[in-house]
Formats: C-alpha cells, sequence, structure tokens
C-alpha cells in the first residue's frame, strides 16, 4: 500500500506511517500475481472476484471518497483508535482504486462481550436445557461451542458486533471533522457517512461459503432452498424474506392450476364464475394464516420466535434533535418534539397527494392514446398505449422511492423499527395506487372486461420482465462493466511497471499494483439496500392475483412462473451482484403481512363488484332486478366475509407442536439451573471446601473462557 504526505499538523499521525506495514499474506501475494501474470494478461472480468487476494483480520471494511482531505481520514482513525480502544484498526490505500480503507476487527473476548450488549442470541448446550438464550458472558460456559472461539460465532455475527461497536463511537463536545460540526453523542461514523466524507460501510463477502450457495442455492431450481445457510451467511431477515417467497411460490401451484382448468374448459357458466372467484379469495385467506404458522416455524428454527421486546432501544444513529439527559439511561439523547414531525406532515402529506394525481394523469393520457391509435393507427400498434402504461408505472414507482425515501428520513424517526414501517405505510399507499388504479378504472368506470383483461396481462408480463431485469441483469452488467474497466487499467499499469522492472525498479511496486484485494472488487459492487422492494414487488403480484384474477384466470399461472425465476434471480443478484448486507433479526415478515392482509380483504369488495357489473347474477337469474343485485352482491360478500373469519379463527397462529417444544425447552432450562445451583452449593458446603482457604481459589476465579 503507498503512503502520501499529510499536511502537518499536530492532533494526528501522517497516514504515511499508518500505511507502511502490508498485512497480506506473502503466499497469497505470490500466488495471486501468478493468477494474474501466468496467461501473460489479465484475468477476465468473470472470475476477477474470486481471483482477488482474499482480505484477512477484516470484519468491517470503511472506504473513503477519492478526494478525501487527509486530515478528515486521520481524525477518523483517531476517534475510533481512542474511544473503542478494543477495535483493531488498520488503515490501508489501495494501489489500483486510489482510496483509504480502515479494516477492523477485535478480539474474541471483546466480541462476547459485544454479544451480551446486543442481547445476541446463541444455543445453549444440551446439558443446560439446549435452545436458544440471549448471551451472557457470566454464563459463558452454558453455550455451545464457546470452547472453539472460530467457530462459536458466525461471519455474519461478528460483522454485526463490530458494526454495532464502530455506531456506538460518539462525538463529545467540540468535535468537527471537515465543515461537519458533530454534536456532542452524536453517532460520528453513520453522520459522516451521511454526509459523503465516509463513502461506505460494508461487510465482506465469504468466497468459500458463497460459492457453496452458488452452488446449493442459485444453480439449482428443483431442490428445496438451504434456508439455514442463508441465514447463517445473510441473517434471519434475509432468510425470512426467502422463507416467505418460496412459500408463497408453492401455495400458487393451487390456483394456478385450477386457474389454467378455468381458461381452457369454459363455457361461460355464470355458477362457475362465482365460484372461482370466492375459491381465489379463500385461497388468499388460507394462504395467509397458513404462512402465519409456517412463519412461527421458521422463527422457531432460527431462533427469534421469543426474541425480547427490548424496552430500552437505542434511538436510529441518524436520529436528529437536541441531545437532552435520557429519562430512562441518562445519557445524552437526540429528543425531536411530535408537534415538529406533525408540521412536517402538513408538507409530505400533499407531496403524496401530488404524486398520486401524477399517476391519474399519466393513466388518463394513456387511455387517451389508446382511443386515438383504435381509431387511426394500424393494428398492429394497438397494444402499444397498454405497454406504455406498464413501462409508466413501473417507472413512477422508481421515482415515488426515491421521494419516499427522503420524506420518511424527513420526518424523522426515533427508532428503526417505526422508520421503516412508516416508509412501508408511503411506499404501499403509492404502490397500490399506481399498480391498480388503471385496473379499477377500466374496471368500475369503462366497465370494459375485455380490456381490464388485456390491461391486466400487460401489467402483469411487462411489470415482471422489467423487475427482473432491474433486480438482477443491470448490476450484474453494471458490476461487470466496471471490473472491466479495472481490468483494463491494471493490465496498462503492469505494462509500464514491466518497462520499469526490466531497468532495474523495484519489483514490489509491480506486486503491489498488478494485484486486486477482494476488498477493492467488493467496493465497486452496488449496495443492497433491504428487502423492502422485493417484498413491495411481491406484494403488488398478490394484488394482481387476489383481486382480479376472476378477470384474467391464468394470473396466478403468470405469478408462479415468475416467482420461480425470482427466487433464483434475487438469490443470484445477492451472491454475484451486490455487497454483502449486515444480518438483522426479525420474528416474521412484520407489516407486510398486515399489508397482505388488508388486500385480502380489499379482494373481497372488489371480486364481489367485478361480479355484480359483470352481469354474471343476471345470467343466473335473468329476472333478476338492480335492487336484487345489490342485495345478491351485499350478501355474496358477508357471507366471503364470514369464511374468511372463519378460517382465521380455525387455523392457530402458532403450531402446537412449537408451544410443546418451548415448553420443553424451558423445563429443561430450569432443571439444569437448579442442578448447577445445587452442585454449587455442595461445592462450597463440603467439608474439603471449609479446609482452608487456598480450596477456593478456583471456585472464586471461575471458568475461564
Amino acid at each position: 500500500m503507498e503512503g502520501i504526505n499529510l499536511r502537518k499538523r499536530n492532533s494526528v499521525r501522517p497516514l504515511e506511517e499508518l500505511t507502511k506495514n502490508k498485512s497480506t499474506d506473502s503466499q497469497d501475494r505470490q500466488s495471486a500475481l501468478y493468477r494474474f501474470t501466468a496467461a501473460g494478461k489479465l484475468i477476465l472480468t468473470t472470475n476477477l472476484w474470486y481471483n482477488a487476494i482474499p482480505t484477512r483480520n477484516c470484519d468491517v471494511l470503511v472506504m473513503f471518497p477519492e478526494k478525501v482531505d487527509d486530515y478528515d481520514v486521520m481524525w477518523i482513525y483517531n476517534r475510533i483508535t481512542k474511544r473503542a480502544p478494543h477495535l483493531q484498526v488498520t488503515v490501508r490505500r489501495h494501489a489500483n482504486i486510489p482510496v483509504y480503507a480502515f479494516y477492523i476487527t477485535t478480539t474474541f473476548e471483546h466480541l462476547l462481550q459485544g454479544a451480551e450488549h446486543l442481547d445476541m442470541r446463541k444455543r445453549l448446550k444440551q446439558s443446560h436445557g439446549g435452545g436458544w438464550k440471549e448471551f451472557n458472558v457470566a454464563e459463558a460456559n452454558m453455550f455451545r461451542d464457546i470452547e472453539n472461539p472460530k467457530d462459536f460465532f458466525t461471519a455474519s455475527e461478528r460483522q454485526t458486533i463490530v458494526y454495532k461497536m464502530v455506531e456506538e463511537i460518539r462525538a463529545e463536545h467540540g468535535d468537527s471533522v471537515g465543515r461537519l460540526e458533530l454534536v456532542e453523542g452524536e453517532s460520528i461514523v453513520p453522520k459522516c457517512l451521511s454526509k459523503g466524507i465516509i463513502k461506505q460501510v460494508l461487510p465482506l463477502h465469504s468466497n468459500p461459503d458463497l460459492k457453496k450457495l452458488e452452488k446449493d442455492w442459485v444453480q439449482t431450481f428443483l431442490r428445496p432452498q438451504p434456508l439455514d445457510e442463508i441465514n447463517s451467511y445473510f441473517g434471519v431477515k434475509i432468510a425470512m424474506y426467502f422463507a416467505w417467497l418460496g412459500f408463497y411460490t408453492r401455495s400458487l401451484i393451487i390456483p394456478a392450476c385450477i386457474g389454467v382448468m378455468f381458461y381452457l374448459f369454459d363455457t361461460g357458466d355464470a355458477l362457475t364464475q362465482v365460484i372461482f372467484a370466492v375459491f381465489n379469495i379463500i385461497w388468499g385467506t388460507v394462504f395467509l394464516e397458513a404462512w402465519k404458522r409456517k412463519s412461527q416455524e421458521y422463527a422457531y428454527r432460527f431462533g427469534t420466535l421469543d426474541l425480547p421486546n427490548n424496552l430500552v432501544k437505542e434511538p436510529r444513529p441518524l436520529y436528529r434533535g437536541d441531545y437532552q439527559p435520557s429519562p430512562v439511561t441518562g445519557r445524552l439523547e437526540p429528543y425531536y418534539p411530535t408537534w415538529k414531525r406533525r408540521l412536517i406532515y402538513c408538507i409530505t402529506i400533499p407531496i403524496i397527494l401530488i404524486c398520486i394525481s401524477v399517476v391519474f394523469v399519466v393513466m388518463l393520457l394513456c387511455f387517451k392514446l389508446q382511443e386515438h391509435v383504435n381509431e387511426y393507427a394500424p393494428k398492429w400498434t394497438v397494444h402499444f398505449p397498454k405497454l406504455l402504461l406498464a413501462l409508466s408505472v413501473s417507472v413512477m414507482d422508481d421515482i415515488y422511492k426515491k421521494i419516499a425515501i427522503k420524506l420518511n428520513d424527513w420526518e424523522n424517526y426515533r427508532l428503526e423499527e417505526t422508520h421503516e414501517n412508516h416508509l412501508i405505510v408511503k411506499m404501499i399507499l403509492f404502490q397500490f395506487v399506481n399498480s391498480f388504479l388503471a385496473l379499477f378504472y377500466i374496471a368500475f368506470y369503462l366497465q370494459d372486461f375485455q380490456r381490464l383483461k388485456q390491461q391486466l396481462v400487460a401489467l402483469l408480463i411487462v411489470r415482471q420482465m422489467i423487475g427482473n431485469i432491474k433486480e438482477a441483469l443491470v448490476p450484474y452488467v453494471m458490476q461487470k462493466i466496471k471490473l472491466y474497466r479495472m481490468s483494463k487499467k491494471m493490465e496498462k499499469i503492469e505494462q509500464q511497471l514491466q518497462e520499469k522492472y526490466s531497468k532495474g525498479h523495484d519489483e514490489n511496486e509491480l506486486e503491489d499494483k498488478t494485484m486486486l484485494t477482494q476488498a477493492e472488487v467488493e467496493c465497486q459492487m452496488q449496495q443492497y439496500e433491504d428487502t423492502l422492494e422485493d417484498y413491495a414487488e411481491m406484494f403488488i403480484q398478490f394484488g394482481y392475483v387476489i383481486l382480479f384474477s376472476s378477470a384474467f384466470p391464468l394470473a396466478a399461472l403468470c405469478a408462479l412462473f415468475n416467482n420461480v425465476i425470482e427466487i433464483r434471480s434475487d438469490a443470484f443478484k445477492l451472491c454475484s451482484s451486490f455487497q454483502r448486507p449486515f444480518s438483522q433479526n426479525v420474528r416474521g415478515i412484520g407489516e407486510w403481512q398486515f399489508a397482505l392482509e388488508t388486500l385480502g380483504s380489499i379482494g373481497v369488495i372488489v371480486n364481489c363488484a367485478l361480479l355484480a357489473l359483470s352481469g354474471i347474477f343476471q345470467k343466473i337469474y335473468p329476472e333478476i332486478t338492480p335492487v336484487g343485485v345489490v342485495l345478491v352482491t351485499v350478501i355474496l360478500e358477508h357471507l366471503v366475509f364470514a369464511i374468511k373469519i372463519l378460517v382465521q379463527e380455525a387455523i392457530p397462529d402458532v403450531p402446537e407442536w412449537i408451544e410443546t417444544e418451548l415448553a420443553k425447552l424451558e423445563y429443561r432450562r430450569r432443571t439444569a439451573y437448579t442442578e448447577v445451583e445445587l452442585a454449587k452449593f455442595r461445592a462450597t458446603n463440603s467439608p474439603a471446601a471449609n479446609d482452608g482457604p487456598t480450596n477456593n481459589t478456583s471456585e472464586e476465579a471461575g471458568t475461564p473462557l
């Protein structure tokens, strides 16, 4: 790594002193150099990642922009090392990408303390009852694999602990970096990240584990997903998303098969159409209730079922406000009065309404274009306005997402969970209107069911295609372009340095410039934001199936085919195109469960209304009056709601076997605790224990970790 000159300031050490030592293992350097140059040229970009020099002893990587002030880098380095001396920070300047980076890790003993601070749940030994329990250093010998420091924490757990340690480094009175004035008690690294002083903070991939995931997950279509491996590598939140997506995809098989049968053998029987519509609604209810039970099984399997509600929650790192002593902890925390947020609502709500109005205007313009095309344009252009509307829906979703994130940040919620829930509400509100407004307009205003069917097909197919291209293909191509440019740049540098080396220059310079580290490759990857967009995409798809499949029976089949590809494309982007995200613990899918249940209730009203407007009741009862149609529709709606409620009550949320297992674990824990305490009491009061003070030293010292 190359050092640089730093402006002389008394408060910091020169960066060149910190970047002198090269921590890469010499054997890794030599073998990597051979891999890069043995063929007489640089390796192809498709293998660049796996052939890069592995970055060792790094749990969290902090990257700086290219044009960062050297003093700012040293200022942050000093604050980390002085205020968190338990963190081991190595400063490097990358040779091929001229940026500074902090490689941060810590010792096993401090990881244990960090796990206790985070109430991280670990498995107990069978001799102590088994199951999951919040880790405690004083009771460390009760936990499985505590004797093996290398295996006790997974890589994702280590990264989470170290990241939380970095987040908790806070500013003191008078701290400032660059033009940023820090408030006392403010988290330094997240604030610098939001202001661009730090470019990114990320954990690094583990290539051996990643290759195994690619083999067992990405490259297989018919085998079940390796959810335990996904959980171990990416964390519970991402594993829970893929568990839900797999369960939803399997559940689509039944409505897809029935929809195909109805589509192929439809004789126009009105009663059959009513039965099919009611079936879809009941299927949606059974699916959601069955997922509730299944999610409890996954939460039990991942160790988050009985995750305690932490009443003393830390505020978000980017939560703003006037710093005051917390009435709970006594430490300085930002305080933001509720009345200020309500004033902001007076601005954010009108902005959201304006965005929804834009959706309505765009829809009307597309419909006007459709009328013009139908009347004047050639027949082969008749589907162009429908495709244009479907494309505009996807574009407006992307634009609004950026607006929603800005508005949500402006509203300034204290807790991460509250912040995420309000963002979900904003996303759902807009995407519901954006995705379904045109269909509602066609169905209930124009009452053109053939056109409704055509528009639904266009939205389903176009949105799914655009989603897969945008989520998986575009990041993959962009990453390959970046890596290709890096390869060409390194090839050019290699040629120049080969000429210098032939004239007697230092060989180490050649090695530095022609080797690429894992950190350099991964910092060029796109950041995986969250599961928010993935859930939103499936939310809209579920809406198409549950709301309008009576108009297009093959909607469930299209969704099924898409989801089979979606699972692998999402897996592919996580394993090939995106940076590794920090793991998060969740009990289930959170607010998305309520959103899907709400959509199911709306589906009852929509399907009953569609049946009434389609004239099906008149086919069944030719002499029925308009008032009678309304009465039959209301009766059918109430009947379907009653069936939904019965299904919800009939299916327990928690399987009985899980309740039994939890009771067994609690009993074994209490029994094991009693036996341990009894053994301590006997050892303390035995005659040998009273012979002299020397016999008590081992008990007082405790069991070493």
